[in-house]
C-alpha cells in the first residue's frame, strides 16, 4: 500500500478528537497519535473501541509516539490531574509490550515509539525572557473572550491551572507549544490533522520555535492541513451519515482504505504545491470531481435499451424463473438456460446480476459509506446527501 503518513496530537482536542479518531484511521496510511488516552477510547462519541484501537496499532495501521513515563509508568499515569491520562491495562499494557518489543526496529517501522525528554519547558523560560512579542501574543489570546478558538482545550485546560501564576500561565503554553513541534518533527508525518479552527495563533506559534527562512511557508501549510482537514472530517461524516455507520475492521488495509489515502494525500500535496488563494470548498470539490468522472457500465436499464437483446433477455429470464415452479430442473427451465445463453458474448451474464456492473470511477466512497462497490442506487443516495450537505 502506497504510504500516507499523518499525525495527530489527539488529546489535546478532548472528547473532540476522539470523536473524528475513525475517520482520521480510514484516510491515513498510517495515523501516527502521540500519547492518546486510553481512557477516552471508552467515550461514548468514540467510534474505536479499545480491543479495535489495539488490533489497529498491532497491524501497523496506527502508531503511537509518547513519553517514556507516559508508556511505562502507570503510577504517574493515574496520578496525573488530567482523567483521561487513567491508565486502562487492556490497552496500555499492550502498547507497552510493543513499545519494548520495537525499540530496535527501524524508526518508520516501530508501532510504538518512546520520544526523547520533552524540550519544551527549557525552550519556554528561555523565550519568556528573549521574546517579549511572542509573550505578548499568548498574554492577548488568554485574555481574549474565546482562548478556546485558538489554543487547544487540552493546553488551556493545563495552562489554566496556573491562572493565578501569570508567568507560569505563559509559559506552560509556550511549553506546549514547542513540544507540539518536537512531536510533529518525531512524527515524520507529511500531513498532521489540525482540528483547531483555521485561524488558530497556535499553529503560527508553533513555528516559532525555528528561525528557519521556510518557516513561514510551512506556518501556512500547517493552516492549510488545518482547513483541509476540517472539510475532509465533515465530508467523512457525511457519507457516513449516507450509508450508515462504516465498518472499520473491513475498511481498512482494502482498496477501499488505499484509494480514500491515495486521493486525500493527492489534495494535501497539490494544495502544498500550488498554494491557491482559497481552499473554500476544495475538499467537496474534488470528489463531486471524481464522481462526475466515474461511469456505470452494464446495468440492467443500459442492457434492456437494447432492441436486439432486450425480447431474447426477458424471455431467457421469465422461463429460468418459471421452470422450478413447473417440475423442478425441466426443459422449461433449460429452454432458459439455453436463451440466456444466445447473447452472453454481449454481456448478458452481467446484467442478469451474475457478474457486477462495472463503474469506472472511484470505488473508495461507496466502499467506505455503504461497505460495497458502486451501485445506481448508492450513487444516488451518496450524490443527495452531498447535495443536502452542501446546502445546509
Amino acid at each position: 500500500m502506497t504510504g500516507f503518513r499523518t499525525f495527530c496530537h489527539i488529546s489535546e482536542y478532548g472528547e473532540a478528537g476522539y470523536r473524528h479518531l475513525h475517520r482520521m484511521i480510514a484516510s491515513s496510511s498510517p495515523l501516527v497519535l502521540w500519547a492518546p488516552s486510553s481512557a477516552l477510547l471508552s467515550a461514548p462519541s468514540c467510534q474505536v473501541e479499545p480491543r479495535q484501537f489495539v488490533d489497529l496499532v498491532r497491524n501497523g495501521h496506527v502508531r503511537v509516539i509518547a513519553r517514556e513515563e507516559w508508556l511505562f509508568s502507570s503510577a504517574k499515569r493515574n496520578d496525573h490531574p488530567w482523567e483521561g491520562a487513567a491508565w486502562t491495562p487492556s490497552v496500555d499494557d499492550e502498547l507497552m509490550k510493543f513499545a519494548e518489543a520495537d525499540r530496535d526496529r527501524e524508526a518508520s517501522e516501530r508501532r510504538v515509539t518512546v520520544a526523547s525528554p520533552e524540550p519544551g519547558m527549557r525552550w519556554a523560560k528561555d523565550h519568556f525572557e528573549e521574546n517579549g512579542e511572542l509573550v505578548a501574543k499568548v498574554t492577548r489570546v488568554l485574555k481574549g473572550r474565546a482562548p478556546e478558538k485558538d489554543i487547544p482545550i487540552g493546553v488551556l485546560e493545563t495552562a489554566r491551572r496556573y491562572e493565578n501564576d501569570p508567568r507560569k500561565t505563559v509559559e506552560h503554553i509556550l511549553r506546549d507549544v514547542c513540544n507540539h513541534g518536537d512531536a510533529i518533527a518525531l512524527s515524520g508525518a507529511e500531513a498532521p490533522f489540525f482540528l483547531s479552527p483555521r485561524d488558530s495563533q497556535f499553529l503560527r506559534w508553533i513555528d516559532s520555535t525555528t528561525q528557519a527562512p521556510s518557516s513561514a511557508g510551512r506556518r501556512q501549510q500547517h493552516l492549510d492541513h488545518a482547513e483541509l482537514a476540517a472539510q475532509l472530517l465533515a465530508l467523512l461524516r457525511t457519507m457516513e451519515i449516507s450509508g450508515g455507520a462504516t465498518d472499520l475492521d473491513r475498511f481498512m488495509g482494502s482498496e477501499g482504505h488505499e484509494e480514500l489515502t491515495r486521493w486525500y494525500a493527492s489534495i494535501c500535496r497539490c494544495v502544498a504545491l500550488e498554494r491557491p488563494k482559497s481552499l473554500e470548498g476544495k475538499v467537496s470539490r474534488e470528489l463531486n470531481r471524481a464522481l462526475d468522472g466515474g461511469r456505470l457500465h452494464n446495468t440492467l436499464r443500459s442492457w434492456m435499451s437494447r432492441k436486439v437483446e432486450a425480447p431474447v433477455f426477458a424471455l431467457g429470464l421469465a422461463t429460468t424463473i418459471a421452470g422450478p415452479f413447473v417440475d423442478g430442473p425441466s426443459m422449461l427451465s433449460l429452454a432458459g438456460v439455453l436463451l440466456g445463453a444466445i447473447p452472453v458474448g454481449n454481456g448478458v451474464l452481467r446484467r442478469l446480476g451474475y457478474v457486477p456492473a462495472q463503474y469506472t470511477g472511484a470505488q473508495w466512497p461507496f466502499l467506505y459509506s455503504f461497505g460495497h462497490e458502486a451501485s445506481a442506487k448508492r450513487i444516488r443516495r451518496l450524490r443527495r446527501a452531498l447535495d443536502l450537505a452542501a446546502e445546509a
